[in-house]
């Protein structure tokens, strides 16, 4: 009976035939790392560039608010208490004012509104002095979905609502359990904000986790927020596991961690370099980790992110960036196969 290491083999050995002379113009280049051994690809992008555009989204220049309808507002005369009241603006643009009666006041700033709502007064009062304060607009609003706990549309108060005040009106993080373990299912890699149909340069997990400043940028009108799930993408544990089966991801998780969801490693049959890829095809970093160092509290225990597949092999090889080389197309192909169908790649594997 072929064991199921074999048949993970078997599956591998076809795609590495066709992919092996592809590997010899890869992009990649081996990168020593204190105690790993790294293959990542071509940087990209410039971080000064990035920081730059950033700066300049903290520059807020607001326009005057305009009136919608759905709109409320507290108006005051000076001098005459009695008229003072709650404005509601009306589907039709219009509210209901006193001595006035309606008038319309949509597509109007708040300064324009005031100064014609005196002019209506002034035939009945001598020089007043009206005062338009906003109690509720539906003007301005930036909008929220994904693993938050209350997604939906938020009013902003342009230059003053920024990223941070935004998360906490949708009431922070999504969390769910797995295995008995409280986990956070929000995948902060891959958030974003989108305004006028551009991705900005934001960094949610720096933002959320290292309290940097510079990504808490100030919300305007119509900006999209949004916060996908970790669990779309779990970790993966193949090879010289007891149990090759995908991890619900929380966010800190590490090597030693996911191992134990695993029942962890088989005996005398691993090798002490466990391979670590990250990424998506064409943006993949692959770490060779020692994981006896480990074990034996010489090394940090490996942190993992999202998406992560783990393979441990059966033997030490030396050559270890040849190796990786060679294994990266394949284990590629088996991180498509587990994004949109991660179940049913598992079920071939017979996980």
């Amino acid at each position: 009976m072929i064991s199921k290491y074999r048949r993970i083999l078997f599956l591998f050995l076809p795609v590495l035939a066709l992919v092996a002379t592809a590997c010899n113009n890869t992009p990649f280049g081996g990168i020593a790392v204190p105690g790993m051994t790294t293959v990542m690809p071509k940087q990209e992008g410039d971080t000064y560039a990035i920081q730059e555009e950033l700066k300049a989204l903290h520059v807020v220049n607001p326009t005057p608010y305009e009136i919608h309808p759905g709109d409320t507002f507290l108006l005051t005369v000076y001098n005459q208490p009695d008229l003072a009241s709650t404005l509601l603006i009306a589907p039709d643009g219009t509210a209901s004012l006193p001595l006035v009666g309606l008038l319309k006041l949509s597509d109007l700033n708040m300064e324009d509104a005031a100064n014609l709502i005196e002019s209506k007064m002034s035939r009945y009062l001598k020089n007043p002095i009206v005062t338009l304060s906003p109690q509720s607009v539906s003007g301005y609003y930036f909008t929220i979905a994904g693993r938050v706990v209350k997604p939906g549309n938020y009013n902003v108060n342009i230059g003053q609502t920024c990223l941070l005040d935004a998360l906490a009106l949708a009431g922070g993080f999504q969390t769910g359990l797995f295995n008995g373990d409280t986990i956070e299912l929000a995948d902060l890699d891959n958030a974003y904000i989108k305004r006028d149909g551009k991705n900005l340069p934001v960094n949610f997990r720096a933002l959320v986790y290292e309290g940097d400043p510079l990504q808490n940028i100030p919300l305007l009108n119509g900006d999209y927020i949004y916060i996908p799930s970790t669990m779309n993408g779990s970790v993966i544990y193949l090879g010289e596991v007891n149990n090759n089966t995908y991890v619900g991801f929380s966010e800190g998780m590490t090597l030693l961690q996911g191992l134990a969801y695993v029942n962890g490693l088989k005996s005398d049959t691993y090798s002490r370099f466990v391979r670590v890829i990250r990424g998506g095809v064409g943006q993949t970093v692959v770490y060779t980790v020692n994981i006896d160092k480990i074990l034996n509290g010489k090394m940090k225990d490996f942190k993992l992110e999202a998406n992560d597949i783990i393979y441990v092999p059966q033997d030490d090889i030396s050559k270890w960036n040849g190796l990786i080389r060679k294994l990266l197309p394949t284990l590629q192909f088996v991180n498509l196969l587990a994004g949109p169908f991660g179940s049913s790649i598992l079920g071939y594997f017979n996980l």
